[in-house]
C-alpha cells in the first residue's frame, strides 16, 4: 500500500505544470495497481476537499476579503491545480496566493482529470 509520502512523489513526478497533459499523467497512473491508484486517487481528492474547507469563506468572500474571484468550476481547478504543482506548493499556499492565481487565471483545468482512467 501507498502512504501520503509516495502520492506526493506521483504527484511530483508527474509533473503536471510542465505541460498540464492530464492525458499523459492518467496514462502513466493506469499502470499502477489497482488498489494503489484508489489511495492516490481518494488522496488527491481529500487535499483538494481539506483547501476546500480551508478557504471556503476566503473564496465567498465571508472572511472579510474581497473573495476570490472564480466560479464553483473554477474553484475546483484552482484546488486542483494547488495539489498539482506538488507538496511544497500546497503546504506554502495562502488565501493571497489563490486570489492572485485566480485573478491572474494561473491555474489550469484540471488535474483532477488525471484520476479519470
Amino acid at each position: 500500500m501507498i502512504n501520503e509520502q509516495k502520492c506526493w512523489q506521483l504527484i511530483k513526478d508527474a509533473q503536471w505544470k510542465s505541460d498540464h497533459s492530464y492525458n499523459r499523467i492518467s496514462s502513466e497512473w493506469s499502470k499502477l495497481p489497482s488498489d494503489e491508484f484508489k489511495v492516490l486517487k481518494d488522496f488527491i481528492h481529500g487535499k483538494a476537499k481539506e483547501l476546500g474547507n480551508k478557504y471556503h469563506d476566503a473564496w465567498l468572500g465571508n472572511d472579510g476579503g474581497s473573495g476570490i474571484d472564480a466560479s464553483d468550476d473554477s474553484w475546483s481547478d484552482l484546488r486542483y491545480d494547488v495539489i498539482g504543482r506538488g507538496e511544497e506548493f500546497y503546504n506554502s499556499i495562502t488565501v493571497d496566493k489563490l486570489r492572485e492565481m485566480a485573478d491572474g487565471y494561473d491555474y489550469e483545468e484540471s488535474f483532477s482529470y488525471c484520476l479519470q482512467l
